[in-house]
């Protein structure tokens, strides 16, 4: 398993190289001027050239493409993400504040995916062709074709305004996560319920359940030993993705239930024209895909004998 994980790690340091490529380049090929924004910020002052230049000396615009991508990956090494431009306060350290609360939302939207989302699938193969089968099948189209943010609206209206059983923003208690938990599992329910139907009717057809059949061994411990396993790499390839994107991509839900989270805050950092933010942004959710993979590659390593054979 070491020599397959060290394998594993050295793929993955090109593709991260060409993630800081990628974010530095965003900040530069992005519309205006740092320099301008950042000594415009309280809306009233208007710079000179003579500011203009100055502050470009100051923060390396002056130097050649090729330098400021040194002196930025230089400051990376040493956990570095810069200043914002809009505020003057560290990226690294409003990032560490915030990831948290992206964080415990990522993970009780994948719990709960997991949970609805296997069982559903679960129930759909038992009870496959009959009622419940069709009727849970047309609940996943459904949970798949709602948009998150009008969800996120109905939810509000309904279990905080009009019920008042939930609050619908801020992160003053657990129960601030769960309505949403719920709107970002929704649509992963969906996918994921119906891809475990598939992939565990696929391996119902197999040759090695009619042999289990045809040994006598009882149909659960088929369905758990032997089905449920072969059939949960895709699946966990979904989930696994899904974790990394709601980490990346949670900015809309944070925003309509007012989180202060790692989403909201390259949000405003877009609304504040603070690119250095986005670079920022950019990294860590390339990172996290990044880690996200190499975390499923290993999770494979253990779920399929097959790579184990092979890696000895």
């Amino acid at each position: 398993m070491f020599d397959y994980f060290i394998s594993r790690i050295s793929g993955l340091i090109p593709v991260l190289l060409g993630i800081t490529i990628f974010a530095f380049l965003i900040g530069v090929a992005s519309p205006g001027d740092p320099a301008y924004i950042a000594l415009t910020r309280d809306g009233i002052s208007e710079p000179t050239e003579m500011d203009l230049i100055e502050k470009r000396h100051e923060l390396g615009l002056d130097l050649p493409l090729h330098m400021q991508y040194i002196q930025w990956t230089k400051g990376l090494i040493h956990g570095d993400l810069g200043e914002s431009m809009y505020d003057g306060e560290a990226i690294g350290a409003e990032i560490v504040r915030r990831i948290p609360v992206t964080l415990k939302l990522a993970v009780s939207s994948l719990i709960i995916s997991v949970t609805f989302g296997l069982a559903i699938g679960s129930l759909m193969t038992i009870f496959r062709g009959r009622f419940l089968d069709h009727f849970l099948q047309s609940l996943c189209s459904l949970l798949v074709s709602i948009p998150s943010f009008w969800m996120a609206i109905i939810t509000i209206t309904i279990f905080a305004e009009i019920l008042g059983w939930l609050p619908s923003s801020g992160i003053e208690s657990w129960k601030a996560y769960i309505l949403p938990s719920i709107v970002l599992s929704m649509g992963s329910i969906g996918v994921s319920a119906r891809l475990a139907r598939a992939n565990f009717i696929g391996e119902l057809s197999k040759h090695y359940v009619l042999v289990a059949n045809a040994k006598g061994l009882k149909g659960t411990y088929i369905g758990l030993t032997h089905i449920f396993r072969n059939a949960l790499i895709p699946i966990v390839t979904y989930f696994g993705m899904h974790f990394a994107a709601i980490l990346g991509g949670s900015s809309v839900i944070e925003r309509v239930f007012a989180l202060p989270g790692l989403g909201s805050y390259v949000i405003e950092g877009i609304f504040n024209r603070d690119y250095f933010v986005l670079q920022a942004y950019v990294l860590i959710t390339g990172s996290v895909y990044v880690l996200v993979n190499l975390s499923i590659d290993m999770i494979y390593f253990f779920i399929n004998p097959k790579m184990k054979e092979g890696n000895q």
